[in-house]
């Protein structure tokens, strides 16, 4: 990659809207930028047309069990039954379609996701049950909880998106469902087995507690922190400082980031330290002993301590490390952590998606065949679902958390991580509309040139990651160099009018 960096900002007004905040107990360094249109152009803003037009608009059509697997959960099977964690395909589906619709121009595209999600709100039972199993066996077994948290994710995901309180209602109901078996009586969260894979339901049931306060969904939470004790460990080890790949038990999972993903909605809500620090503490274990050179994380699907392990390194994993990346940003607002997400996303996520859209990988290895999960996993296919597999339907999210990440906002202003053509439409929490333009060959080439146009002129602070690798980065603003030395690894502060 290059060494050196130019960034030339000019500032230019125009015309524009509106939004809001909410405050919590545990301060975030900073956040995703809630309400905005991100516009990427060259090698990601292909790669991210591709995926609508060759897997996000088609996959429903090409792999209809997707959804019918719900509604056919009491019949009889005429072939094998779906495998354990066939609940978490709509879910991972929904998460990086709402995702792309931030991301795309397309009009056909949030009308069809749109009815997506009313096909999924339709496949509920009438207890709340959103899953594809029999009565019987409802949330006691296989990964459901973890099903049910990809699902109850997307709704929510959507919902703070368009507002559509159908998908808000549908994910409550779910929530209670999950409560009415395991908030009260004597059976456990860790009772419905796989404890490692389905107590990531934390992670949603968190979220939805922070925007509720509900104390049942406190009860049921609380139980999943004890719970946690009795595998990974994952929040006493990880506030104690025990690396990722030592953890017990099942610990070192890749969904188990999931887990510790939930660290960070509870610390927002209770303001107490020990969430934050095993959160950072575990990332960053991962980040020094498991991530690859390519920015991809875990060997065989797990971490080992070394990243010269041979094995495979899944699809999966690296979304669920660049999910819990963004967390710790949010958490620290260190630059050097924006400089892993990326490295994964112009190495890893580029990597594992073949450029027509229609495919990814399961197994990115760091040499070697580069194949497509339908081949190195098809175990998971069942009739209907062709090309159905957890990697399939999970990698786009590697190009939707873009529009996560690309921005941030804190309190001072905005934060630029993202280089690469580009054009960002956002609203910042005071309601105040700023457009952000790139134009660059980054990162082929050095120079960026940044255009920010608000709606009106407006006072605030721009923060500038400035990657650690770059050993000699200029800044200058409307042709004028700025008169201090951008420092690799943290983030240049440009206050001013713009």
């Amino acid at each position: 990659m290059n060494k050196r960096l130019a960034i030339l900002m000019a500032s230019v007004l125009t015309v524009g809207a509106a939004a809001a905040d909410m405050p919590d107990k545990g301060a975030l360094a900073m956040d995703n930028v809630a309400k905005g249109e991100w516009r990427f152009g060259g090698e990601m803003g292909a790669r991210i047309d591709a995926n609508v037009e060759r897997w996000l608009l088609r996959a429903p059509g090409a792999s209809p069990g997707l959804l019918q697997m719900f509604h056919r959960r009491d019949r009889h099977w005429p072939y094998a039954e779906p495998v354990p964690w066939a609940g978490e395909f709509a879910g991972k589906y929904l998460i990086s379609a709402v995702q792309a619709c931030r991301m795309s121009d397309d009009p056909r595209l949030d009308p069809f996701v749109q009815e997506f999600v009313e096909a999924l709100i339709a496949c509920q039972a009438e207890n709340g049950y959103l899953g594809p199993w029999r009565a019987d066996e409802r949330l006691l077994g296989h990964w459901d909880l973890w099903g049910h948290y990809h699902c109850m994710l997307g709704l929510l995901m959507w919902f703070d998106d368009t507002g559509c309180q159908p998908a808000y209602d549908c994910m409550v109901r779910a929530a209670d469902c999950i409560c009415d078996t395991y908030a009260e009586g004597e059976r456990r969260p860790v009772d419905a087995g796989t404890p490692q894979i389905n107590l990531a339901v934390l992670h949603v049931m968190a979220e939805l507690h922070r925007r509720t306060g509900n104390e049942r969904y406190w009860t049921l939470i609380q139980r999943i922190e004890e719970d946690l004790q009795e595998d990974g460990d994952w929040l006493r080890k990880g506030a104690e400082g025990v690396p990722y790949y030592q953890l017990p038990g099942g610990g070192t999972r890749w969904e188990s980031l999931h887990i510790v993903q939930g660290f960070r909605p509870l610390y927002e809500t209770t303001g107490e330290a020990r969430y934050k620090k095993a959160l950072v503490s575990l990332w960053d274990s991962i980040r020094k002993h498991d991530r690859h050179p390519s920015g991809a994380f875990s060997t065989h699907e797990q971490a080992f301590g070394t990243v010269y392990a041979a094995g495979s390194i899944e699809t999966c994993c690296s979304v669920a490390w660049m999910a819990l990346t963004i967390d710790a940003l949010r958490l620290t607002g260190d630059a050097t952590v924006a400089d892993e997400l990326e490295l994964t996303a112009w190495n890893q996520a580029i990597a594992a998606q073949h450029p027509s859209g229609s495919w990814c990988t399961y197994d990115t290895p760091m040499d070697g065949v580069r194949a497509p999960s339908y081949l190195q996993i098809h175990f998971q296919y069942r009739p209907g679902t062709p090309e159905l597999n957890c990697c399939s339907v999970n990698s786009p999210r590697t190009l939707g958390m873009l529009s996560e990440w690309a921005v941030m906002e804190d309190d001072e202003g905005l934060v630029v991580n993202f280089y690469g053509p580009s054009e960002f439409a956002l609203t910042r929490r005071n309601g105040e509309r700023v457009v952000i333009k790139q134009e660059t060959r980054y990162p082929v080439a050095g120079a960026v040139r940044l255009t920010v146009s608000p709606a009106q002129a407006s006072a605030f602070t721009l923060k500038l990651r400035i990657p650690a690798w770059s050993k000699q980065t200029a800044v200058e603003v409307n042709r004028a160099p700025i008169g201090q030395t951008p420092e690799p690894g943290t983030y240049l502060a440009l206050e001013r009018s713009w």
